[in-house]
């Protein structure tokens, strides 16, 4: 049996839990249960049953790629993914958002640490924060302190934060979407008056652009030139993190994931990296693949009686976090004239991203018994701000909240 598990057969069984089998039933529940999901748990009962063996996806050399230079690339390259001007245009949704995080933290620093002890509490945090990218900042500084259960914790947060963001979030659209239906169905004349002021009000489009790089001619655009690019900037980021360990810091001020975003995005608006550069480098579908193999390998030394042990932090994490985030997002959305509906479904849209930020939406529009006009015109209300408040959650704040998290754990 140990001659079938060759590198090249490891891999094809990762692709095949996480790839296949994982995104066919993604596809038929519409992504309520992930491919995370899906090969997580494939995995976790592998290594509790030895069907799979324990060095199984570390025998693919996917996880050192990553280690070594994937995870750099990937987090460089969600800055090359963020629209400033779309973000200006949406700042209350990206505040109320970030605030929504901020009950995360309290949570785990408060009645969290209390009930299911400070590691528990403060490690699921910074999953919930982001999912994936969050998640692996965490098990890697996990298993580098010698705590592989608190790398399995992690990943299992991760893997199960969706179960309660989404009818969460899906019962606040329906809420707002009721609230927004009726307060503009009161008369033909209020409709129009409505529509007429919304114009008036169009949010302004800011004229930024700090472009001062031509764009290269197309025989340069190649995804060598690409990941050549995203690495040089990768590189200028650990550079400017180690800059900023002074003095008698063992650890840099400015974490150098941190570092990458924030160069990503400078990199790109200056126009030196292009946006979203490792799809244009064909490189991204890969590189996601390695993200994802990152996880599994957590769960290798988890027995059933620790899985046991972990069980009640796990939903207990998950609950009160949600309430947390719902409850921030709410004081903030109060502050910024939001409802309490649309502020707690901006709010919980760190427990799933996208693109079931979008499809929730177009499900709760889709569920109204209205005609075709009124469902776009609530699409609209909708649609921009669960989106703008999942980019912000999963791909810049949380990538922050785990670079000042992590070093409070370990």
């Amino acid at each position: 049996m140990e001659t079938l598990w060759t590198p090249l057969f490891a891999f094809m069984i990762f692709t095949l839990c996480f790839g296949l089998f994982g995104d066919i039933i993604a596809r038929k529940t519409k992504a309520i249960i992930s491919a995370i999901i899906v090969g997580c748990i494939i995995y976790l009962i592998g290594f509790l049953t030895g069907i799979i063996p324990t060095t199984a996806v570390d025998d693919t050399g996917i996880t050192v790629v990553m280690s070594n230079f994937g995870i750099a690339l990937m987090i460089t390259n969600l800055g090359t993914l963020i629209n400033l001007k779309d973000l200006i245009r949406e700042w209350k949704t990206v505040i109320i958002s970030c605030v929504g995080l901020i009950g995360i933290a309290i949570v785990a620093f408060t009645i969290g640490s209390w009930l299911f002890g400070r590691d528990y509490a403060l490690t699921s945090a910074p999953p919930l924060s982001g999912a994936i990218i969050a998640t692996i900042l965490t098990t890697d500084a996990a298993n580098a302190a010698g705590r592989p259960d608190l790398a399995a914790f992690a990943t299992l947060v991760c893997a199960m934060q969706m179960f309660v963001g989404l009818p969460l979030a899906s019962k606040a659209l329906k809420i707002e979407a009721n609230r927004f239906l009726k307060e503009n169905n009161l008369s033909h004349s209020s409709i129009t008056n409505q529509t007429t002021s919304t114009a008036k009000e169009k949010p302004k489009e800011w004229d930024i652009n700090f472009k001062i790089l031509k764009e290269l001619p197309q025989w340069m655009q190649t995804p060598g030139i690409i990941l050549f690019k995203l690495s040089f900037v990768a590189i200028i980021a650990t550079l400017l993190s180690n800059l900023t360990m002074f003095g008698e810091r063992t650890t840099p001020l400015l974490n150098v994931n941190i570092a990458y975003l924030l160069c990503g995005i400078i990199a790109t608006e200056i126009g030196f990296l292009e946006t979203n550069a490792l799809t244009k480098a064909n490189c991204f579908g890969f590189l996601m693949l390695g993200t994802l193999a990152i996880l599994p390998g957590n769960f290798k030394s988890v027995t059933w009686a620790s899985l046991s042990e972990m069980i009640i932090p796990l939903i207990g994490m998950l609950l009160l976090s949600a309430i947390g985030i719902i409850i921030m997002s709410i004081i903030a959305g109060k502050i910024f004239g939001y409802s309490p509906a649309i502020s707690a479904a901006c709010g919980l849209t760190a427990l799933f991203g996208y693109p079931c930020t979008q499809i929730i939406t177009d499900e709760v529009v889709e569920s109204l018994s209205i005609n075709q006009e009124e469902k776009k015109r609530i699409q609209q209300h909708l649609l921009p701000k669960m989106l703008i408040a999942g980019f912000t959650t999963v791909t810049i704040a949380s990538v922050i909240f785990s670079g000042i998290i992590i070093p409070m754990i370990f």
